[in-house]
């Protein structure tokens, strides 16, 4: 919470200002002091690089081949490939591998359009 007298940052459970000794208003909403000549700008945090899915990828890669060739191989290696990634993924970041599981799709349509039409 911000000193509304100084501008000073204190914790939200600090009851007066740790640089000029005034009592905090809790009710009152933060508002950032304007920054001043002599201070710095504050600090820009990087953005947060995606990692890429490669094993999805590959999956949704196998599925789109199980079209053309080999349509039981592939697809068989392409919902393997997308079941491994989706465990991956939601094991070490706890998020859905959206790739993995279109590669998946991609794969069992491709068996079951070959299957109708022979």
């Amino acid at each position: 919470m911000f000193c509304g007298e100084c501008g000073t940052m204190n914790p939200d459970t600090s009851e007066v200002c740790s640089n000029c000794g005034k009592p905090l208003k809790k009710s009152q909403p933060a508002v950032q002091p304007a920054p001043s000549a002599d201070s710095a700008p504050p600090a820009v945090q990087p953005a947060v690089k995606r990692k890429r899915n490669w094993t999805g990828i590959l999956s949704i890669l196998c599925g789109i081949l199980s079209w053309v060739i080999l349509t039981t191989a592939l697809a068989i290696v392409a919902v393997a490939i997308g079941v491994f990634s989706l465990y991956k993924t939601r094991k070490e970041t706890g998020k859905i591998a959206y790739s993995a599981i279109a590669g998946i799709i991609i794969a069992v349509a491709a068996v079951l359009v070959s299957v109708v039409i022979r």
